[in-house]
This record gives structure tokens, C-alpha cells and sequence, in this order.
């Protein structure tokens, strides 16, 4: 096998700024919304595409660095208000403007700053009373609940008071038996369990307030699950519906569509540049967006930073970009902390334009893991950002020195932009999963996997050893062998894992802690496990397996009552 290669960054050049021309008047400045002509969403009303906002110039501008217009004023704001809301909406034989008709999508995309213009198309679809696209939380929520949580591998994060190591699935017994489970998400150096009534138990190790349970000092660890207390103003935000984890954060999703986060999020040097809202999550439990400014339906998290869906379609990043994975910042070593969080939404918001039509590409779901993030859109397109050093983002990466630091030099290995992936074309996939491989499931029910190969974390059996340079990577989707068709996936670094519709579950790659659930000891000489292997436990008796999660040193399986 080739030496293991991480990139280097080449600094990238700053395209020439366009010069502006000098306003006469006859036309808005660039950015701001002419409030007495129809936008272009507006004149599609007619159409059965779904409506959506024109971008402003200012998204078109924002790949080229210039500079961004002021902000308007107060009074200018009310002014455009007034006037959108009581200028009629005209139709599809609607003149276009001689700008209109210049204005040209542009190749790259960024973040929106919406303040007026949002507020200019909330008043006009008023007065349309139109809505074409819009997503619902309950679509993304699990189809089965279950009756019992089994953990395997290492750490206080079991959830096993006593007991730190289990090579099998086995049962935790400290949750109560009246409730019906929704999720378990193993994390980085916790896990997380969702009751059907909104409580959420966590344990592990409290770092920086990774577990803020009661009794949990800080800088502490629990190996018992106990009850997180969210506070009066966050159980205001209605009951947590969906849960998603990364090395020593969380976050969960309400069922007013408000997103809720707490722990600690780092770039890759361990350190991060702080904005007040992460100091706060360090200590308790934080809103991130509000469901009054914006409704999310989804959430999705990688190692250090989340992924939002809202219900118009909209997709929302919040945390560490450095790699690329949040989709909308420049090449810089640390957080924007200005662009980074407000509770509105507004600075979270990627913008992708479709190309050649001006139009914002809706999304209808969204994924995530270590230092990617992917995106489906409606019309079933994959985009894709982050850290794509080994190709598992469906796009070929360059053949450069593995060993570098990503971004200190080289062919570039970040896609700092959402790109479509042309791998993952041609079939609608449902989930993505991993974090130097990717692990897919498409709606059929079968299961693909990409990128890094050794140890055999692809489930493909044919990496035979560091000396076999003709599989330890690939770069299309080679499809992995189960016994029967699967529902549902989960990957972390070097290992995975699949389920089927009867509840079976299957593992591969590395079992560095026992987390693959196959009983392999600490002492057996083979830790590698070269395709998928059936999971099989005295606890899963009367038990079948209707979701999971992994990380690189534990699982968690959320198993439901046989006829039950």
C-alpha cells in the first residue's frame, strides 16, 4: 500500500474584483431587492416548479470576495416593506427589467444575508398565498420505536455501571421500562438515548460540558445514564424530537422545528476561536436557531460541526469549517465567529444556485459525518463539501502526499463549496455514512461503499495488507455483498455496520474496542474483519435491531419486543 496521504493546500488565488457601475438611479444597487418590481419567484407563481427566492447579487458576488453592500438603514427597511407589501404580484407575462435579463448564475455559491429580502418575500408570498415546497419534521423521524438499548466496545459511554468493556451487544438496565425509546446516537466520547416523551439520558466523559447531567462534575464522567434538565426556556421550544452527536457535542431538534445544542465544538488543532454562543454550550444546553425564525426539520452531525434542513429547503451549517465542511467560508484557519451562529438562521445558510437558471437548488435531506457534509436535493442531485482525501465524497481527489497536512500546501483537498458529486449520481441515496470511507444506502435498499479501503473498512474483502497498493482505495462506488436487502446504516472511522428489515444486524472493518459487537477479544490476532459478519447476542433474544449508531469505540443498537 502507498504511504497514507493527507493534502496539502495550495493558496488559493483571489479572483480580480468586477468594477461596479455607477448608479443613475434607474436601477436598485446591488443586493437590494427593488421592491416595485415582481422578483424572479414571484413571476414563476404560475409554474408548477417550486418557488423559491432570486438570489441577490450579493450571493453571486460572494464567491468572487468583493465586498458587500451596507446594510439598509431602518427606516429604508420599513420604506421596502411598506412597498412590497402593498405592490401587487405580477404575473408570468411580467416584462423582465433589462437587468433581470443580464443577470447570469454564477459557478459558486455561498451564505445570504436575507434580513430584507426575506422579509420582502415573506410579504409577497403573503399575498400570493402560495407555498410550493415545503418539508415536515415527522417525515424524518424513525418509523419504529423501541424497548431496548444495547451497547458494545469501551469507556464509561456503555452505559454499563461497572463496566467498561463488552465485545457483544448487551443490554442496559438503568433506563425505565414504561417508556418507548425513539434514538440511541453513539458520540465521540458519550452517548445519548431518546425516550418517546422528549427526556434525554446521556453518559460518558463530561468534557467541557459534553454530558451536562445532574450530578456530572464538571470535567468529570458517568458511566450511568442519567436524565439531562433542559431549562424552562428550552422545554418552551417544545419537545426534543431527533438527536445527532459529534466528538464531545450534541444537538437535538424539537417538535417546533427549534435546534437545541450543547458541549464542546474544536477545529483540528484542538482549539477553536470562540463566539459567546460556544461558551455557553460549554456550560449548558443552548438554543442554536428558533423555530419563530426558522422551522428545521433535520439535523445532522460530523465531528465538530452540525448540518440543518429547514422546512423551505434550506441548508443551514453551524461549527468547525476548517476542512470545508460548513459549506460557505473562505480558506481561513479559524471560525468567522460572526458568521458562525445567530439564532436566526441567516448567517448559517448556504446558497447553491442551480447552474445556468438563477434559481437556489432546494434540498429535501441532508448528511454528515467527521469533516463532511452532503446534501440531497430535491431532484435527487448529491452536493457534497469538506474533506475529501481519500475521494469517499464521490469526487477524485488528486494524487498527492497523504502524509501532508490538509491545507499547508499541494493539490487542494478541501471542497470548501457544496459540488455535486457525480459518483453519486443515478441513484437516490437515503443515507451516507463515515468518515475517511463512506458507506451509502440507496432507497432500494442496497448498500455501496467509497473510499479509504485498509483494514477493509469498505466490506469489499480485497485490501490484503500494507503492501497492496491496488485496494486500498476507491473512488467509485463498489457495491458491498449483505445477505438481504438493508434498512439502515451507520459508519465511523475504519468500521461499519448495516441492518436489515428483520432486525438482524451485520459489522465490518476494524474492531479496535469491541465496538463491531462480534465478541473478538483483546487478544485474537486478527482484529480485521474483511466483509460483513452477523451480529448475534444472548440479549437480542425475543429482540430485533431497529437502529444503531457507531463510533470509533462503541455502539449503541436500539432493539424492539418480537410481536411486540
Amino acid at each position: 500500500m502507498p504511504p497514507r496521504k493527507i493534502a496539502r493546500k495550495t493558496t488559493q488565488p483571489v479572483p480580480t474584483p468586477r468594477k461596479k457601475k455607477k448608479n443613475n438611479g434607474s436601477v436598485p444597487e446591488d443586493g437590494a431587492m427593488n421592491v416595485g418590481e415582481a422578483s424572479e419567484a414571484e413571476k414563476r407563481e404560475g409554474h408548477d416548479e417550486p418557488s423559491e427566492p432570486a438570489p441577490s447579487e450579493a450571493e453571486k458576488r460572494e464567491g468572487h470576495d468583493e465586498p458587500s453592500e451596507p446594510a439598509p438603514s431602518e427606516t429604508e427597511k420599513r420604506r421596502r416593506l411598506s412597498a412590497a407589501a402593498s405592490t401587487p404580484v405580477k404575473g408570468d407575462t411580467a416584462k423582465k427589467t433589462d437587468r433581470e435579463r443580464k443577470r447570469k448564475a454564477p459557478a459558486t455559491m455561498d451564505r445570504v444575508d436575507e434580513e430584507v429580502a426575506d422579509a420582502s418575500i415573506s410579504s409577497a408570498r403573503h399575498t400570493t398565498g402560495k407555498k410550493k415546497f415545503r418539508l415536515f419534521i415527522e417525515s424524518y423521524l424513525p418509523k419504529e420505536l423501541g424497548d431496548r438499548v444495547l451497547s458494545c466496545g469501551e469507556g464509561e459511554q456503555l452505559g454499563h455501571p461497572g463496566r467498561t468493556t463488552t465485545k457483544k451487544p448487551r443490554a442496559i438496565d438503568t433506563l425505565p421500562t414504561d417508556k418507548k425509546i425513539v434514538q440511541v446516537v453513539a458520540g465521540g466520547v458519550h452517548s445519548l438515548i431518546l425516550l418517546e416523551d422528549g427526556t434525554v439520558y446521556s453518559c460518558g466523559i463530561n468534557e467541557k460540558g459534553t454530558v451536562p447531567a445532574d450530578g456530572v462534575e464538571p470535567e468529570g464522567s458517568t458511566d450511568r445514564l442519567t436524565p439531562i434538565n433542559f431549562s424552562d426556556e428550552i422545554r418552551r421550544h417544545g419537545k426534543l424530537v431527533m438527536l445527532t452527536a459529534g466528538a464531545s457535542f450534541s444537538a437535538g431538534l424539537t417538535d417546533k422545528g427549534s435546534v437545541v445544542a450543547w458541549g464542546n465544538i474544536r477545529d483540528t488543532s484542538g482549539s477553536i476561536e470562540t463566539h459567546h454562543i460556544l461558551r455557553e454550550m460549554e456550560r449548558h444546553p443552548v438554543v442554536i436557531v428558533r423555530h419563530q425564525h426558522r422551522v428545521i426539520v433535520k439535523i445532522a452531525a460530523g465531528e465538530n460541526h452540525l448540518v440543518m434542513l429547514s422546512e423551505n429547503g434550506e441548508l443551514l451549517t453551524f461549527g468547525d469549517g476548517s476542512m470545508g465542511q460548513l459549506g460557505r467560508l473562505g480558506r481561513v484557519s479559524h471560525i468567522r465567529a460572526q458568521q458562525m451562529v445567530d439564532d436566526s438562521g441567516n448567517y448559517l445558510r448556504v446558497s447553491v444556485l442551480q447552474k445556468g437558471k438563477g434559481k437556489l437548488v432546494l434540498f429535501e435531506d441532508i448528511m454528515a459525518g467527521g469533516y463532511w457534509t452532503a446534501a440531497r436535493a430535491n431532484d435527487g442531485r448529491i452536493f457534497v463539501c469538506g474533506l475529501n482525501n481519500f475521494g469517499h465524497l464521490g469526487i477524485e481527489p488528486p494524487d498527492v502526499d497523504q502524509n501532508a497536512k490538509p491545507g499547508e500546501g499541494g493539490p487542494e483537498l478541501r471542497i470548501m463549496r457544496p459540488t455535486e458529486s457525480p459518483a453519486y449520481a443515478g441513484r437516490k441515496f437515503v443515507q451516507l455514512c463515515g468518515v475517511q470511507h463512506m458507506i451509502a444506502l440507496d432507497e432500494n435498499g442496497d448498500v455501496f461503499g467509497i473510499g479509504k479501503n485498509t483494514d477493509n473498512a469498505l466490506g469489499l474483502g480485497t485490501w490484503t495488507g500494507n503492501d497492496d497498493t491496488d485496494h486500498w482505495r476507491y473512488t467509485h462506488l463498489e457495491k458491498i455483498e449483505l445477505p438481504t436487502k438493508a434498512a439502515g446504516i451507520a459508519a465511523k472511522l475504519g468500521c461499519s455496520l448495516a441492518w436489515n428489515k428483520e432486525g438482524v444486524a451485520f459489522s465490518w472493518g476494524c474492531d479496535t474496542s469491541g465496538q463491531l459487537g462480534l465478541g473478538i477479544k483483546d487478544d485474537d490476532d486478527e482484529k480485521v474483519v474483511p466483509k460483513p459478519r452477523q451480529i448475534t447476542s444472548a440479549h437480542l433474544e425475543g429482540y430485533h435491531i431497529v437502529g444503531a449508531s457507531i463510533a470509533d469505540n462503541h455502539a449503541l443498537f436500539l432493539a424492539a419486543k418480537v410481536n411486540g
